[in-house]
């Protein structure tokens, strides 16, 4: 049985996109930057999922990561934060952090390619939307930011070394306290998510990021590991391959409760740092103290 041309192109594509990915995953643990630290991420809180809430486990790690941060200590060294979220979305996030800060987000900008509906309702905290290229965020940078994050984002830069040199630039132009903090998918999203963006990070190519923001304090995180990419398979990706069917929603009680367990399941494992769900980064830039993470 011959394929219809359009699903034959597609089906180059695809292929031609996961040799590319397992090429630049090749080597994972290989010409490491000596600086960056590679730790396992555990939550300190417990994970109550909310009765609606079916996210991914990654997001729901994730979300997590971003709660459990040291918020005292780092509004110790940057006052007042001011963040620019790059790949912003619906700009949920700056709610997010303000709330995870008790109140410390003084100004949150996001940027997307594309118009978000609700960027039209700020709501109360002092938030600003732009529209950028895609290519450069130099023009769109506050002068006050000190805080750089993404969220899921990365990998839809065509070029992520521009983004992270336009950021290191502003910093050298900026000498006080800053930080990056940025999430983003493993080797194991390659199979669970498929095409999806145009690569995936080990820390070798993290390394490729770190090693341009000398004198930082530089930090990866594994979140999750084989438990949780065993649920999101089971659950997200094998059935929407084979039926188009998203089994969060069908069995959405029985999948939290399976995202909870291996979540706890990967807690107690060791190989997290070899299989992680995703991966969060943390850089620390002309801080007077390290941060204790």
């Amino acid at each position: 049985m011959r394929l219809h041309p359009k699903y034959l192109q597609q089906e180059i594509v695809n292929h031609l996109f996961s040799l590319y990915c397992s090429f630049n995953n090749r080597r994972p643990h290989e010409e490491l930057d000596p600086r960056l630290s590679i730790r396992s991420f555990t939550p300190t809180q417990p994970l109550v999922l909310d009765q609606d809430d079916v996210s991914s486990p990654s997001r729901i790690l994730s979300n997590a990561f971003w709660r459990d941060l040291p918020w005292d200590r780092i509004t110790q060294e940057l006052g007042e934060l001011r963040v620019l979220d790059t790949g912003c979305g619906s700009g949920s996030y700056g709610d997010y952090l303000n709330t995870c800060s008790n109140g410390k987000v003084k100004q949150y900008v996001g940027l997307d390619v594309y118009e978000h509906p609700s960027w039209s309702q700020a709501g109360s905290l002092n938030k600003r939307f732009h529209r950028f290229n895609g290519k450069s965020i130099a023009p769109s940078i506050p002068e006050e930011t000190n805080f750089f994050m993404s969220q899921s984002a990365i990998e839809h830069f065509q070029n992520d070394k521009k983004y992270f040199s336009e950021i290191r630039k502003f910093i050298k132009s900026h000498p006080r306290p800053i930080l990056q903090v940025h999430l983003f998918p493993s080797v194991a999203c390659l199979k669970l998510y498929g095409r999806h963006g145009y690569r995936q990070y080990t820390p070798r190519t993290v390394s490729r990021i770190t090693r341009m923001f000398p004198d930082s304090q530089c930090v990866l995180f594994a979140l999750g590991g084989s438990a949780c990419n065993q649920v999101h398979d089971a659950y997200i990706t094998q059935p929407l391959a084979h039926a188009g069917v998203d089994e969060r929603k069908t069995k959405s009680e029985e999948y939290r409760r399976e995202v909870i367990n291996a979540i706890l399941q990967d807690k107690k494992d060791q190989t997290t740092l070899i299989e992680p769900s995703f991966w969060a980064l943390v850089i620390c830039s002309h801080w007077k103290r390290p941060l204790k993470l």
